[in-house]
């Protein structure tokens, strides 16, 4: 008589377990692993996320680089009140100077975008370059949006463009010390769990500067930099006077009092 090998009930019921235990143990790895988020701490810089988001900031930074106004070191980068030719700052908002940089090719509506948002944001398909018309002065989308209270085409913060950043460091300067893209942060540096940037307290981004490099913070206090002997945070304006601190923001407008910024 022959005998019959089966896998009893138990047997079956043991290897589910097995393989329930092992999904509970390498789904959260794996999860960190690919968006960069935990249930304990903040959001990793080595993630695949991040590593794309690198990858999307060093692509906006290059256009800057090879795209400036003029030929050479320290030749100005296109904004939207040079483009026009009106050199009206309140022009330099932050929908403005995505937009043109879409209209002029210099970036895709896709490298605006950080894939571990957890704000209002979505990309731009529906870009019109059929905009364009500078006898009009119309010269980007203007349909294009960064507001964070509603809707914002773009995840990443930039330097404002205004004041002493704007005259000495929107340039071909090729200095590494001063940030001029990169993660968005809760207003004031203050971490808030309320802000869609912060995660479990804690905050993680990444920054752009000007000699091409692409930079991971591991905390906001890891950006390392002072401003009239003090401490330059970079989530908030520390010299509103001159305008000379690093700061990354949303720039909601600019007017004769200065720079209004736009948190989430």
């Amino acid at each position: 008589m022959t005998a019959r090998r089966g896998l009893s009930l138990i047997g079956l019921l043991i290897s589910i377990v097995c393989v329930v235990v092992l999904l509970s143990v390498m789904l959260p790895a794996l999860r960190t692993a690919t968006t960069g988020l935990s249930d304990s701490g903040g959001q990793s810089t080595a993630s695949a996320w991040a590593a794309a988001d690198k990858v999307n900031l060093y692509a906006i930074g290059q256009s800057m680089l090879a795209g400036g106004l003029g030929v050479g070191m320290d030749s100005m980068w296109a904004s939207p009140a040079a483009s026009t030719g009106r050199r009206d700052v309140s022009e330099n908002t932050t929908a403005n100077l995505y937009s043109l940089l879409i209209m002029d090719q210099r970036v895709q509506p896709s490298h605006l975008i950080s894939r571990g948002d957890r704000g209002l944001v979505e990309i731009d398909d529906d870009y019109d370059f059929t905009a364009y018309d500078p006898r009009s002065g119309v010269y980007w989308d203007p349909s294009f949006t960064a507001d964070l209270s509603r809707m914002s085409n773009t995840s990443w913060a930039h330097m404002p463009l205004q004041g002493a950043r704007y005259d000495n460091h929107w340039r071909n300067s090729m200095s590494g010390s001063f940030p001029l893209f990169g993660s968005r942060g809760p207003e004031d540096g203050v971490l808030d769990p309320d802000s869609v940037t912060c995660h479990n307290g804690q905050w993680t981004g990444s920054i752009w500067s000007a000699d091409g490099s692409v930079r991971s913070l591991e905390s906001i206090g890891s950006w390392n930099a002072s401003i009239n002997g003090g401490e330059d945070n970079l989530f908030r304006v520390d010299d509103p006077r001159r305008g000379a601190d690093a700061v990354l923001g949303f720039t909601r407008s600019i007017d004769e009092d200065g720079v209004t910024l736009q948190w989430d």
